[in-house]
């Protein structure tokens, strides 16, 4: 059977999103690796069927089994680093949206064609929603929510429009699209239609503009509101709950959860707040805090705990007692949690192990680099460091004193018919992240979220003067409060602007333009800037001419805005106007981080030059420049050459990322080029048969080679040693050694050494000399010395008993020879305790000289033994 859709879907909002390059090549790629595979489909599968998992350090997709927990296609995406996409995946279908560029992709995994593109609004703020029941791509920041065609992308019926800035946009179970509204403080359930998008369900969860999380349930939704610290429970039987939790610092909240139970991460102070219902629990955990502490999930009754900076996955039971830490290298990256099926996935980002749990809590690391599939090229090398973007590596000062909040700024007002727009600029956190704000007049009070810095109170009396005073809140308590000038609401308005439009500039500043407002009578003194994105409204200037240009540093990069403009006239504003187009904040990048520049080991006058990609700050990298030298290479991945220097060459090295916006600043060091060799024998310790030479050598940062010379002829060419061993050796011998050393920008040889090998000496023993007097030994002049190990060969010499010569080696011969014999009858021992034996020890008694081994004892061992003596 196949599975139903909900579940193949089921990736948390962050887990969404992963690293990619160029967009055709990204599409173009994937589908080349499904049409090697056959199709993707999960008939076969059961309920565990596969998900693709991606590691960014490498740029590399990998499709996991979950009932297998083994990699079966692996594919390297060219270029594929630092920039999100978004995946949304079913049986048939799987949807691509390219976060910097916007691109939106639907490949028909049933017949692996590219079926279909559209264009959406580049960054962060636009997100893509599929089921088997449709597709939708929600424009966040604008506050559309549209129905496509999985395969074609084509528009089903109009969008549904809400007020700007929506959060969420995940399946539940029955097929149904789920968005959180924060400017009503609503949710609403969305059901895709042949005819377009139809509204089923409007639920009130929170106050206006309070900050909300939707966590799609196994059963039902889950709202958190942490301005209130309250989460509701709507059930799909319709039963609704409210509990309060307790919410001391920020929450991490997965889109969707395979459970009943709501989980909520508490990152600072390291916690977990599960909701069930009315029943809400909270215990901590024994993670650090860190911003690598990632969204719980429940899964059959345990709770599951992604932390990044530790390399765990941290499980615990429903009370909060740890049940186990289950390790994962997550190489200092994000782990995220997905599931599909009766199976979770925890993925680690930075590194090529994936977890695949299954439901009764056994836990299988997968490797997505295997290399006996499809795709299974050795990757790059992973970059230990990793390069989390937004993360704040410090700079070495102290930390300041954790405390209650700081005193907003600007706080101010504008009036309407009946009405008071509030707006303040953020107070100081102070150390710990704020919670919300407190708004205080005309009788009322509201708790804003902190990203929603704009309030509209109505149901005023015009003419009444009113003040309203605002407070932030933080784990650590209240911050002092502001109070506002005095307010009077005028039914004499100006009318709104016309036309507005919003230019992203290259140098990070945004410039908002309008068409001039009709002041109905009222002097027009100036208008006012709203920037609105998803889940939050903040004023961002205002400008007595038709244009502002927001200042750099104020909107952040790759995050969609669109922007509303109010009239003013003295007090009175006009309503809103009509949104803007939406826009990217962009600059030029950061540098690049982690430059290495090594000397070339394989090329003269070569320089290697790796550095990992820095934050693109809203537009994608395009290319890095590589300088030194006078040299120039342009690159497209994190790795470049530069040549044409000389041997031994100092050269600066910088690396500057090029995006639209233009170059970054350089990233700077200095690198030498490989040198011409240089090598001596500096030492040596010896054996019978051995002499290690000790060398001291200069490679010059290439890949050497070394070449042994003995007595002037070469003998082998290995990889340069410490100690160079060379073996199969004469005892007794002296040798003269070279070392020849070359590199790709020179060679030179040694001068000679002189070395030898242990001396190994022996005495000649034969009866006849001592103890013996007979006809043979009359008839002899001593013991034979011979050209070659055989008494057929010619005798060179003789020699008695007590002769010593230096022993060179031992060799065997035709023969074994007896030191016994028979005379007249008479058995006689020429050489008393030695047995017979067909060895022969080589002598310096001349160029080749040998004598059996029986008339030969070597000293210091026994009488039958050569000791160290090595075979000729």
């Amino acid at each position: 059977m196949t599975t139903s859709n909900v579940d193949a879907r089921r990736l948390n909002v962050k887990g969404l999103l992963i690293a990619v390059g160029l967009p055709v090549v990204l599409v173009g790629a994937l589908v080349a690796t499904l049409l090697g595979t056959g199709a993707f489909s999960r008939e076969n599968q059961g309920e565990d069927a596969s998900l693709w998992l991606w590691t960014t350090q490498v740029g590399e997709i990998a499709r996991v089994n979950g009932l297998t927990a083994a990699t079966d296609v692996r594919f390297e995406l060219t270029d594929a680093a630092g920039n999100a996409v978004q995946i949304e995946q079913t049986d048939t279908h799987l949807l691509l949206r390219e976060i910097v560029t916007g691109k939106v992709s639907a490949i028909d995994l049933s017949t692996l064609e590219l079926t279909g593109s559209a264009e959406t609004a580049p960054g962060e703020g636009v997100r893509i929603a599929l089921s088997d029941k449709g597709a939708f791509i929600i424009d966040q920041t604008q506050g559309l929510v549209n129905q496509v065609h999985p395969s074609t992308l084509t528009a089903i019926g109009d969008p549904l429009q809400f007020p700007a800035g929506l959060t969420g946009g995940a399946f539940d179970s029955g097929g149904s699209l789920w968005i959180g509204v924060p400017r009503e403080g609503t949710i609403v359930q969305i059901e895709p239609q042949d005819t377009g998008a139809q509204t089923l369900a409007t639920e009130v969860v929170a106050e206006p503009r309070q900050q909300i999380a939707l966590t799609v349930l196994g059963d039902g939704v889950a709202v958190l509101n942490s301005t209130a610290k309250k989460m509701t429970t709507i059930r799909s039987d319709g039963r609704r709950s409210v509990a309060d939790i307790e919410l001391a610092g920020p929450a991490e909240t997965a889109d969707t959860s395979p459970g009943t139970i709501a989980s909520v991460t508490v990152t600072d102070p390291p916690s977990v707040v599960t909701v069930d219902d009315e029943r809400s629990k909270s215990f901590t955990i024994g993670a650090g805090a860190s911003n690598l502490l990632g969204a719980s999930v429940e899964f059959h009754q345990r709770i599951y705990v992604p932390d990044g900076a530790s390399g765990l996955v941290w499980v615990y039971d429903l009370d909060g007692n740890e049940l186990d830490r289950i390790a994962i290298e997550s190489g200092n990256g994000p782990i995220e949690l997905y599931h599909t099926g009766d199976t979770l996935f925890a993925n680690a980002l930075n590194t090529n192990q994936a977890l695949v749990v299954s439901s009764d809590g056994n836990a299988r690391i997968a490797e997505k680099d295997r290399n006996d599939i499809l795709g299974g090229d050795v990757p790059p090398e992973e970059d230990e460091s990793g390069d989390d973007e937004g993360e704040d590596s410090g700079d070495g000062e102290t930390a300041p004193q954790v405390g209650p909040p700081g005193t907003v700024s600007n706080l101010a007002g504008t009036v309407g018919d009946g009405l008071i727009n509030l707006s303040w600029d953020a107070a100081p956190n102070n150390g710990s992240a704020l919670t919300k704000y407190t708004v205080e007049g005309a009788g009322k009070s509201w708790e804003i979220s902190p990203s929603q810095r704009v309030l509209e109170i109505t149901d005023l009396d015009n003419g009444t003067p009113y003040t309203f005073t605002v407070t932030a809140h933080n784990a650590e308590g209240a911050g002092d409060t502001a109070t506002s000038p005095s307010i009077t609401p005028s039914a004499e308005v100006p009318d709104p602007v016309g036309a507005v439009t919003a230019t992203a500039n290259n140098d990070g500043t945004v410039t908002v333009a309008w068409d001039e407002a009709d002041g109905q009578g009222n002097e027009v003194t100036g208008y006012q800037v709203e920037a609105i994105a998803s889940g939050a409204q903040v004023v961002v200037g205002q400008s007595g001419t038709t244009s502002l240009t927001v200042p750099e540093g104020t909107l952040d990069y790759g995050q969609q805005y669109a922007f509303q403009v109010t009239t003013l006239a003295g007090a009175a504003a006009s309503a809103p106007s009509e949104l803007s187009n939406t826009v990217v904040p962009f600059n030029v990048p950061n540098a690049p981080g982690d430059l290495i520049a090594n000397t070339a080991s394989d090329e003269a006058g070569a320089i290697d030059v790796t550095w990992s990609q820095p934050s693109h700050n809203g537009s994608a990298i395009e290319k890095y420049i590589v300088r030194g030298g006078g040299q120039t290479v342009e690159a497209t991945t994190t790795a470049a050459r530069l040549t044409g220097f000389s041997n031994g060459q100092a050269v600066p090295i910088s690396v500057t990322a090029v995006n639209a916006a233009g170059e970054s600043a350089p990233a700077e060091t200095t690198s030498d080029t490989m040198r011409a060799p240089s090598i001596q024998i500096s030492s040596h310790t010896a054996t019978a048969d051995r002499i290690d030479l000790t060398l001291a050598l200069d490679d010059g940062g290439g890949s050497a080679k070394c070449t042994l010379l003995s007595d002037g002829i070469v003998q082998e060419t290995v990889d340069c040693p410490g100690v160079y061993a060379v073996t199969g050796l004469y005892a007794s011998t002296a040798y003269s050694f070279q070392v020849r050393i070359s590199n790709p920008a020179g060679e030179i040889t040694s001068p000679a050494y002189a070395a030898s090998t242990t001396r190994v000496a022996g005495k000649v023993y034969f009866g006849c000399d001592v103890n013996i007097n007979n006809t043979y030994c009359d008839s002899v002049d001593g013991v034979s010395i011979y050209s070659s190990a055989t008494q057929s060969g010619n005798s060179i010499a003789t020699t008695n008993t007590g002769d010593s010569y230096k022993a060179f080696c031992w060799t065997t011969g035709d023969r074994t020879i007896p030191p016994r014999g028979t005379e007249g009858g008479v058995e006689v021992d020429y050489h008393p305790g030695k047995d017979a034996s067909n060895k022969w020890i080589k002598i310096d008694r001349a160029a080749n000289a040998y004598i059996p081994f029986i008339w030969m004892n070597i000293d210091g061992v026994g009488k039958n033994s050569t000791g160290d003596l090595p075979k000729c």
